[in-house]
């Protein structure tokens, strides 16, 4: 444990009007630190055998003030101890930062806007489940992180309508921020809530387009005033030929293509993972990727700079329902769509690992996802055989 004690002259000087300086020392065996207070006094106005300032015509005030600086660093201190279990010398500088390391809420507003790698996507999203977290409670102090409390922020959530997966999203921010609080050493790791808290999360259907209707997109034709639509559907076969999530196709830039012999292969670092991607495109849906970079070459190289449009993905998926409509799909697709249905008719053509790297999962698990789906439209095909 850190001990302070008021010490008067450290450097046995005075200044120039006889005052020396009264400063808080903190002691931790073998090192010792000491905090300017502030306050100076002249030798016979300090009493060593009390430490306290005496004689002087603002002798109370400044006994006040001297006790209030020892009183919130003995508290920052213990409060510390209480959650992390010990503390050291190096980790007082946190005390003079001015930054209120007692808040949970106010630890992760600081992460959050100062993270530089956070896409807008993510950045949205974790700032949605902390407006929640706010408006659940607006200030959290790390001592409160308790399992009832995550339990009353559960049930909080439900009130609000919140379907299951999107409440086990809020969940997953709030979490991540303590695990980022654990390992900066503001959490006890034994204390992290979540150890005992599980949220719930509900099996959603993953939708698909089978490859009839992926053709009939495929057949569309368009007037010269809808080349929006056009460049929107083609937006949306490529990630449906490679798999690319809707941040990398919309970004995708001509200088991500590596051209040799054989044909194109795609060479970008991926947005949401930040891995290096290659990508034989060739090598997919009889060249059709390939089609349609050819096909908008001269636009990138001229006018845009990019291979597609920075559309929002809001308007990307208002454009796709239109889309939709006009090829007489039934279905609700979205961008998401596309990497679904890429990730499904690939599942039972290549060994899941190789599906894993392609689609940059980090877990397997979330791979077999497709594998089982895949299966499901096998079998729901047989079904309808008469044989």
């Amino acid at each position: 444990m850190i001990q302070f004690k008021l010490i008067y002259n450290v450097k046995k000087k005075t200044l120039q009007d006889g005052t020396a300086s009264i400063q808080i020392r903190a002691y931790q065996s073998p090192k010792r630190r000491y905090i300017a207070t502030g306050l100076y006094v002249k030798p016979n106005q300090w009493s060593k055998r009390f430490s306290k300032v005496v004689d002087h015509p603002n002798a109370n005030e400044y006994n006040a003030e001297l006790m209030r600086q020892l009183v919130d660093l003995e508290n920052y201190v213990f409060e510390r101890v209480r959650r992390l279990g010990a503390m050291t010398m190096e980790q007082l500088d946190d005390y003079f930062k001015g930054e209120n390391n007692d808040s949970f809420t106010d630890f992760w507003e600081r992460e959050l806007e100062q993270d530089p790698k956070l896409q807008k996507t993510t950045k949205k999203k974790q700032r949605t489940a902390l407006n929640y977290w706010k408006k659940f409670k607006k200030d959290v102090q790390f001592s409160e992180l308790t399992y009832q409390l995550i339990r009353d922020f559960d049930r909080f959530l439900y009130q609000h309508q919140l379907h299951t997966n999107t409440v086990y999203t809020h969940h997953k921010q709030v979490k991540k921020y303590i695990n980022l609080a654990v390992r900066s050493d503001l959490l006890d790791f034994n204390k992290n809530p979540y150890l005992k808290f599980k949220p719930k999360t509900a099996e959603t259907q993953r939708l698909v387009l089978s490859m009839e209707e992926v053709e009939r997109l495929e057949g569309m034709a368009f007037s010269t005033e809808e080349f929006y639509l056009e460049l929107v559907r083609d937006m949306f076969l490529f990630s449906c030929y490679t798999g690319l999530r809707f941040s990398d196709t919309s970004k995708l830039k001509y200088e991500d293509i590596n051209h040799d012999r054989e044909g194109m292969t795609l060479n970008l670092v991926a947005k949401k993972t930040q891995k290096q991607l290659l990508l034989p495109l060739y090598k997919l849906h009889q060249r059709k990727p390939e089609a349609i970079i050819e096909k908008y070459r001269e636009e990138v190289l001229y006018e845009r700079g990019l291979i597609f449009h920075a559309y929002s993905n809001q308007y990307f998926n208002r454009t796709l329902k239109e889309l939709a409509a006009r090829a007489e799909i039934l279905k609700p697709i979205t961008s998401h769509v596309a990497r679904h249905t890429f990730a499904t008719h690939l599942a039972g053509k290549v060994p899941i690992h190789v599906l894993k790297a392609i689609l940059q999962h980090s877990k397997i698990e979330t791979t077999m996802v497709y594998l089982h789906l895949s299966n499901k439209i096998v079998k729901d095909a047989l079904d309808g055989v008469e044989w």
